[in-house]
């Protein structure tokens, strides 16, 4: 196994103790093709945690229906959402945003307004 592959099932079983990972094959794939976002994801998560210690966190591939374009995306799943998730979204996404200049690849941290699932402790 290559160096980068093994620092990206690393990543992904780490990661997998504190994110629910919708589809971890997808998710390799993905960062096989762009491992300048594996030392950008731990930040992102723990921002997340940071800012919504009460969600459960799930990552996937998002593949644009519209157009040939894919990322990652990092969701906030609540069990009640209010007014302040939006401004908590920003607030968390400013924490890492900056990672991603000039990289290749994206991790979008975002809600899909969906209650946590599966087995689930914050």
């Amino acid at each position: 196994m290559k160096e980068k592959e093994k620092r990206i099932d690393s990543l992904i079983k780490r990661a997998g103790r504190r994110v629910r990972l919708e589809n971890p094959h997808s998710i390799r794939e993905y960062l096989l093709h762009f491992t300048e976002l594996l030392d950008v994801i731990p930040k992102a998560v723990d921002a997340a945690k940071k800012y919504f210690p009460e969600a459960q966190l799930a990552m996937d591939v998002y593949q644009d229906p519209e157009i040939n374009d894919c990322y990652l995306v990092l969701y906030i799943r609540l069990k009640d959402y209010d007014d302040s998730v939006i401004e908590r979204l920003e607030k968390a996404e400013a924490e890492f945003l900056n990672q991603l200049v000039r990289r290749r690849g994206w991790i979008q941290l975002t809600t899909n307004f969906q209650g946590p699932k599966g087995y689930f402790r914050a």
